[in-house]
């Protein structure tokens, strides 16, 4: 996210009833506003995603859901920021976890591939995806507790995991989807980050 160490000086905090919050909230908050972070993130919509349409993409859900619909079947992309991880004490670029979701039109079979979307070099430039694990469910939601689910993505064969990411591409999972879904969900947490600070620097004034 944005994880700014605040240093409210000790001259803001003297006398404060509230330890400084406020002054704390406000200067992070005109730190953001200053950054052009939109209060308000449109729907999800991409150049390089023509094909998607999105199903749902709420303002203050975490989420996006795409769906691609061909002659031949249909595709739902679900994906949401990953957790954010430090190295010595330091954010490391934002990833996403995003799964695909493939069926024939009318048909209960459904191939299930967990993913995640990054950054390739610095944050905002290029993006990419990568293949975790690929399921096959008679029907949707047969994911019982201790089935067999395949063995791990990484130790199978390197055609059949070239294939299967062509397998993908020919339905619109690419870099470019990845990219621009990385993209919208880094905009979507800054509005919803915008519009948190907003909230307590309102619930905090009234008590000043």
């Amino acid at each position: 996210m944005f994880l700014r160490r605040l240093r409210t000086s000790a001259a803001l905090r003297r006398g404060a009833s509230d330890g400084g919050v406020l002054a704390a909230l406000r200067t992070e908050l005109s730190h953001e506003l200053a950054s052009s972070a939109p209060s308000d993130t449109p729907p999800f919509h991409s150049q390089d995603a023509p094909d998607f349409v999105t199903v749902s993409d709420a303002p203050r859900a975490q989420d996006v859901l795409l769906r691609r619909r061909g002659d031949s079947d249909e595709v739902l992309v679900s994906a949401l920021l990953a957790p954010l991880q430090f190295a010595d004490q330091a954010p490391l670029p934002r990833a996403a976890l995003m799964k695909v979701f493939v069926s024939k039109p009318g048909a209960a079979p459904v191939l299930h591939f967990d993913c995640r979307t990054f950054w390739v070099g610095e944050d905002g430039g290029d993006a990419d995806y990568a293949i975790d694990a690929v399921r096959y469910h008679p029907i949707p939601g047969d994911a019982a507790e201790g089935k067999y689910e395949g063995p791990e993505f990484r130790d199978l064969d390197p055609g059949l995991k070239a294939a299967l990411r062509e397998f993908l591409a020919a339905r619109g999972v690419n870099s470019k989807l990845a990219g621009s879904i990385l993209h919208h969900l880094l905009q979507k947490e800054r509005s919803q980050y915008v519009n948190w600070l907003k909230t307590l620097e309102v619930a905090f004034a009234k008590n000043h």
